[in-house]
């Protein structure tokens, strides 16, 4: 929307149309219907804006997105950088080079550059374009034989590195672990709900009565729900992104289970903290879960109390 606001803003012809009504009564009607999240947002205090600027300390900045663009684009960099100076290069289409280059440029520092990920099929067509007006026909078809193996290249690239289509016995032998963290967090879940499943199970009874499992990321209450034993467990809950928001308001809880959290990191919240154990992923795939700590911590206030200590919005 700023890339979009600006680019009219600099462009003379449509800078002209800020004159009429008709734009401004399509910014009251994407105002009307927006008004629920932004009143939201505002009550809130705007947690989407604190996720977008937590990215800087979980993979984000502008180092790792220029990883991130070298190894998703990197065939088509030449194609994709062709497109961008021939949308600048043109009167009529440079709003919409501005329009595509201010979200990138801004989602290198604050964010993730695959925030702006809708820009890149636009500078892409247009760097096409520009290889079908290369005027010397020689030159003209070896830029589009290059193209069609730069294309070839990247799907096959792209394919290894985003489609389930490798066994997860060898995602961390090839290293697609450490190249997509998708392929890293899709393993071994149903095993990380049977080993919290049997740690809870394993406490006394006396202390089971009151325990709760909370989970630093939503990822543990997602497969314990699915792949746990819902007569055994207790409640489930995370304090991460959206699930901080569904804690029960009926929740009472003598005692926690704290998965991803060192005895240390709790110690603040609980009367006495003791590691039980370290979650294992198979396959030795290195995922959010591999080696996790497990902490019983026996809570010293309701757990409501320290909820807003303990959300995570990274």
């Amino acid at each position: 929307m700023a890339g979009i606001g600006l680019a009219v803003l600099v462009t003379p012809a449509l800078r002209s149309q800020l004159r009429t009504r008709y734009p401004w009564i399509a910014v009251g009607i994407a105002l009307l219907i927006w008004a629920p999240n932004i009143v939201w947002q505002v009550a809130e205090g705007f947690p989407s804006l604190v996720y977008i600027a937590n990215h800087r300390d979980s993979g984000g900045g502008l180092v790792a997105n220029l990883v991130l663009i070298g190894v998703y684009l990197f065939f088509l960099i030449p194609l994709w950088v062709a497109g961008l100076v021939s949308l600048f290069r043109s009167a009529a289409l440079r709003p919409i080079g501005i329009a595509c280059l201010f979200p990138l440029v801004l989602f290198m520092f604050v964010g993730m550059s695959y925030y702006a990920v809708g820009t890149v099929p636009i500078a892409l067509a247009q760097g096409l374009m520009a290889v079908a007006r290369v005027k010397r026909p020689s030159l003209r078809t070896g830029f589009q034989i290059a193209v069609v193996v730069a294309c070839a290249l990247q799907l096959f690239t792209f394919a290894q590195l985003t489609l389930p289509i490798t066994s997860p016995d060898r995602i961390h032998s090839l290293g697609l672990d450490a190249k997509n963290e998708l392929f890293a967090d899709s393993v071994g879940w149903e095993d990380v709900a049977h080993e919290i499943e049997s740690i809870y199970g394993n406490l006394p009874a006396s202390e089971r009565t009151g325990t709760i499992v909370v989970s630093s990321y939503y990822g543990v209450p997602g497969a314990l729900r699915i792949y746990g034993d819902k007569r055994l467990l207790p409640a489930v809950v995370s304090p991460q992104l959206s699930d901080w928001y569904w804690l029960p308001s009926d929740l009472v809880a003598t005692n926690a289970l704290m998965v991803d959290y060192q005895p240390s990191d709790v110690t603040w919240m609980c009367s006495s903290a003791t590691l039980l154990g370290r979650l294992t992923v198979p396959y030795g795939v290195q995922g959010l879960e591999q080696g996790a700590p497990v902490t019983f911590c026996v809570l010293k206030a309701p757990i409501a109390q320290d909820w807003s200590r303990l959300r995570n919005f990274s």
